[in-house]
């Protein structure tokens, strides 16, 4: 089980954590990543369905599309290309042949959504004035607040 907890001193809006994206590569048959990007502004976001990518990782990966999606935000709605990634996430796991959508945020380089939170146990808390996000996968208990 991998387990990782970001604390704030004040109390944050936004959870944001270091990520890395590559090109889906074979682990199984000892291939490693040539090429990867590293982004010290992921959001997490569990109003987010997909996980999304800008343009930039696009680019800086030479990724080619694997199809193409509709996404809604607050924004509108509009068609956009689909990449297969795989993406490191601050727990030391990589999750591997994740759909990742094309979507350029100012703020945000790589949204982390629902397709790969759900694959863990989320939590996250304000006591005291501090923001404290943890995470672990798998999923290992079911968490009630009392």
């Amino acid at each position: 089980m991998s387990i990782y907890t970001q604390k704030s001193k004040d109390t944050v809006d936004a959870i944001i954590t270091e990520c890395r994206i590559c090109p889906p590569v074979n682990y199984s048959k000892g291939v490693a990543p040539d090429n990867v990007y590293t982004t010290r502004r992921a959001l997490w976001d569990t109003g987010s369905t997909n996980t999304l990518i800008s343009s930039k990782i696009v680019k800086h990966l030479h990724l080619s599309p694997f199809g193409r999606s509709d996404i809604s935000g607050i924004n509108g709605s509009f068609e956009t290309d689909n990449y297969l990634v795989h993406i490191g996430i601050p727990t030391g796991d990589v999750i591997t042949n994740v759909l990742a959508i094309e979507d350029d945020n100012e703020d945000y380089e790589a949204v982390i959504g629902m397709d790969i939170i759900s694959l863990g146990d989320f939590a996250f808390s304000n006591k005291d004035g501090h923001s404290t996000f943890s995470f672990r996968i798998p999923s290992s208990e079911e968490i009630i607040l009392k």
